[in-house]
């Protein structure tokens, strides 16, 4: 299985010195129905957060910590909520895990133990480069759950290959490297400033790939 190093295109760290990417390749993986075990553990986290609100997330160190990445990217925290955050507020909060499947399922229970966000993608669907770039005017990608181009906000960040947009980060993915049963080589990422805890960073998506792995 080849190694993936994600660059960091300059206009990036020109707003974020101090960002860092971690990636982590889980190969020959089987993607399917989520075991009973993953939806014990979906359970369990509903039960932790039944009957907290919204203002109980402003005292998550990691919460204000990608609130603050948010903001040094021109986003509007409040607007356009992190990855967390979002599956938090929108889902969990509510009392509502979405059941995907087995692989994504699994991204979603680790990133909301650790409050670290993972994004996972079809490394088979993936070509050439791999680089962390800001979005400029006009470009745009099909969404999960599209069906047309929608267009990327300008200045976002973005993951491109050297072929395709595959994912506005923290807010939403292409459908051309969505995970779905055919999937079996998968590519897990997520970052991170210096409030962040990189060693944290690393072994959150350690843990991802073994319950991913756990699957089989």
């Amino acid at each position: 299985m080849k190694k993936v190093n994600i660059s960091i295109n300059n206009e990036v760290l020109q707003k974020v010195p101090d960002l860092f990417v971690k990636t982590k390749i889980v190969g020959d993986v089987s993607v399917g129905v989520t075991s009973q075990q993953i939806e014990e553990r979906k359970n369990q986290i509903l039960e932790k957060w039944k009957g907290k609100s919204e203002s109980d997330l402003d005292a998550i160190p990691e919460i204000i910590a990608y609130r603050h990445l948010q903001e040094r990217f021109g986003s509007d925290p409040k607007k356009m909520l992190s990855a967390v955050e979002g599956m938090l507020s929108r889902g969990i909060l509510k009392g509502k895990f979405p059941t995907i499947n087995s692989a994504v399922d699994a991204a979603n229970i680790t990133s909301i133990e650790n409050q670290i966000p993972i994004g996972i993608f079809d490394m088979d669907k993936l070509e050439g480069e791999i680089e962390l770039h800001l979005a400029h005017q006009g470009d745009e990608f099909i969404p999960i759950g599209g069906n047309s181009p929608e267009k990327l906000k300008p200045n976002a960040p973005i993951l491109k290959d050297s072929k395709k947009i595959f994912s506005a980060v923290g807010v939403r993915d292409s459908k051309d490297t969505m995970i779905t049963p055919a999937s079996k080589n998968l590519l897990l990422f997520s970052w991170g400033t210096s409030e962040v805890d990189e060693k944290k960073v690393s072994e959150v998506l350690d843990k991802c790939a073994s319950l991913i792995q756990s699957n089989k």
